[in-house]
């Protein structure tokens, strides 16, 4: 027996994570097929969801704003990344019109984020074919088992939205 049998065994929880990776992966690959045909990659599309406040997306942090628009750090919040992962493909949203920005109504320093009529035109013309490939996705799993997936991932996300990141689990070791 090689080191590499040693170490790895059979385990449900990596099982999961490497299934969840997966579906993610496969999903990016279906959802830039889709984005495309409205100009967006898969990233720019869910941004322009967010800031649509598309009401399937998982929040982490606060959705009903009480402001109009959408902050870029509440969207980074919600996707678990950082101001700097999401401000290039703001940046290219807006560039691309489909996305406009305002001043903060009371913080003149912060620009909310709003879908244009292009953005809106871009979502809605993928929005039945994303509607088509998620039924047919999700026919073969009855609906009650459906809501339990739901029920669990959204306890898997705020669990892990909890986790403390490399820098400070590395200070505790």
């Amino acid at each position: 027996m090689n080191n590499a049998q040693n170490i790895f065994q059979k385990n449900i929880h990596d099982e999961i994570i490497f299934l969840l990776s997966d579906i993610g992966n496969f999903f990016n690959k279906k959802g830039d097929l889709i984005a495309k045909k409205a100009g967006l990659t898969t990233l720019q599309w869910i941004v322009l969801l967010n800031i649509a406040r598309d009401p399937n997306l998982p929040v982490v942090q606060n959705g009903e704003a009480p402001h109009p628009g959408v902050l870029a750090s509440e969207i980074a919040a919600n996707r678990g990344v950082s101001r700097a992962n999401i401000s290039p493909i703001i940046s290219t949203l807006i560039k691309n019109k489909y996305i406009t920005q305002k001043d903060h109504p009371t913080d003149r320093r912060r620009k909310t984020l709003h879908v244009s009529g292009k953005g809106m035109s871009a979502l809605k013309s993928i929005q039945d074919e994303r509607r088509f490939l998620n039924d047919r996705l999700f026919d073969s799993i009855p609906e009650e088992n459906q809501s339990v997936l739901v029920q669990s991932l959204q306890h898997l996300l705020k669990t892990v939205s909890g986790f403390p990141h490399v820098e400070e689990f590395e200070k505790v070791s």
